[in-house]
């Protein structure tokens, strides 16, 4: 118990002890304080980034809320068994300029305990919605820990020393930009493309957009990779500013982007890679008016191809438009959906009738289809059905059937007939996990089988618990890591009904 005359102030620094790291990577301790000639017993909980569980660590208070504090960490007096020095010269506090990027939260840990740690996360969010006898699996580890993203997203600004700069933010700080010069969840090849972009647009004088100012050009540059296929998309995004300033004076902004174009493809030839899309992209937000992105196809082919291999020789193929959504890490989404298929129970042949509840653009009912007789998803945008359907004709699967619209009203209208005729369910709802009307919904149907796949321990915790008592039986629980050095944990549930809704 610590004394002080008044309670934790900006500034101060404490010795606290990690005792657990949040599932965004946060860590956690209790600060226990007497205050005042009245000794008033005050208990805070401090929020320390990049810090272990297990470590003791000197802090410095930055933001007090309540009884949470915000702190930054001076120094590791006791490090963790697992702490390693950390791979890329970005990590670190972002009070050290070049430092505090918030992309591997958990890169000074080593592999193997970041993999436990997201298992004790996923079975802390059990435990808080009373699931205390739940199994939780090993996690089913990435193939391949570094290099794994297929799109990154670069924001342009300046840095701490006000500095024009292309890279990321620090943690929780939206106000200045770490200038990127090596990244090791994206490819070599785009680390060293990154730097080269920045000083193009450097060398021109052009400036990128301050929304503090509400004056500029550059908002984002990104890349997507196919890791099987090779392709590489770039996307360069920009206000709607149809004049930029450069050194050589006022330019349309087209014959900006012309230029940047060329020299785009130059530097990707000189990096033993061409490009093989280019695209730019006007960001069109004004008051009063809907926020809207106008894309226009610069060079290349219109769309980036990657595929997935799947169980027992199946392999898809997709077309991927640059605001088309697909999973960040190409080889792990294979791994996660032959976990779906796994706890699916189907085989080529089986004869087996799936439904696939909120299937954004039809990834995992495409994966399934080839083990199915039909696969039926439903999805609210519109968009994901369109993109979902061209996919599936791309592949020649005509046993998939897609429909737009809200869960329950094409349940009750073009799928009414077809209530108590699926043997399968899956669903992979937004982190905010299924609404209680989604629930209703699945129990309604009386399927056998329902695979949930979440990326929210939290939200799927809570529906794992509403979902039990409903009638259906909690058969596996598998962890898979998505993405390495990042506090995220995707989840693959199956659970069987046992008795009537």
């Amino acid at each position: 118990m610590i004394e002080l005359e008044r309670k934790p102030q900006h500034g101060q620094f404490f010795d606290v002890t990690i005792e657990s790291v949040s599932r965004k990577g946060v860590g956690q301790a209790k600060l226990h304080v007497c205050i005042g000639p009245q000794r008033l017993e005050r208990t805070y909980t401090v929020e320390v980034r990049k810090v272990l569980p297990g470590e003791l660590v000197r802090i410095r208070v930055e933001a007090m809320r309540r009884r949470v504090i915000t702190a930054a960490a001076e120094e590791i007096l006791t490090p963790a068994p697992e702490r390693i020095e950390p791979r890329c010269k970005h990590f670190g506090w972002r009070d050290i300029p070049g430092k505090g990027c918030g992309g591997c939260v958990l890169q000074a840990m080593d592999y193997q305990g970041q993999l436990n740690l997201k298992r004790s996360v996923v079975q802390e969010c059990m435990r808080k919605a009373g699931l205390d006898q739940v199994e939780v699996a090993q996690v089913l580890p990435s193939r391949s820990p570094w290099y794994y993203r297929n799109k990154m997203e670069f924001s342009f600004g300046d840095d701490r020393q006000r500095r024009f700069a292309l890279g990321f933010f620090p943690s929780g700080w939206h106000r200045e930009v770490i200038a990127l010069e090596e990244c090791f969840l994206c490819s070599e090849y785009v680390s060293n493309l990154v730097p080269r972009v920045r000083q193009w647009f450097e060398d021109q004088g052009v400036e990128y957009f301050s929304s503090r100012r509400d004056e500029g050009f550059l908002r984002v540059f990104t890349v997507r990779e196919g890791k099987r296929t090779g392709e590489r998309m770039a996307e360069l995004i920009t206000t709607p500013d149809e004049e930029v300033k450069t050194v050589d004076g006022v330019k349309p902004a087209a014959e900006v982007v012309a230029a940047f174009a060329q020299a785009l493809q130059e530097i990707c030839v000189e990096l033993g890679e061409p490009l093989t899309s280019l695209h730019w992209t006007q960001h069109v937000a004004r008051r009063g008016e809907r926020t809207r992105m106008e894309t226009h196809h610069i060079a290349g082919q219109p769309v980036l191809h990657e595929e997935l291999h799947l169980p027992r020789g199946h392999v898809l193929r997709f077309e991927i438009h640059p605001r088309a959504f697909f999973q960040p890490n190409t080889l792990q989404a294979e791994v996660l959906y032959g976990e779906v298929i796994r706890a699916a129970g189907l085989s080529e042949g089986s004869g087996a009738r799936v439904l696939d509840l909120y299937c954004g653009t039809g990834t995992i009912g495409l994966c399934l289809a080839p083990y199915a007789a039909h696969v039926t998803g439903v999805e609210l945008v519109p968009e994901g059905v369109e993109n979902a359907r061209h996919n599936a004709k791309l592949n020649g699967l005509d046993n998939v059937t897609f429909f737009a619209g809200d869960a329950g009203e094409v349940l009750a209208g073009p799928l009414a007939d077809q209530q108590g005729k699926f043997d399968l369910v899956v669903v992979d709802p937004p982190r905010s996990g299924l609404m209680p009307q989604a629930r209703k919904h699945i129990a309604a149907l009386g399927a056998p089988r329902l695979v949930y796949v979440s990326c929210n321990p939290n939200t799927l915790a809570r529906d794992l618990a509403e979902l039990m008592a409903d009638g259906h039986r909690l058969v596996s629980l598998q962890p898979v890591d998505m993405f390495p050095h990042t506090a995220h944990i995707e989840n693959v549930a199956l659970l069987e009904r046992v008795s009537e809704p």
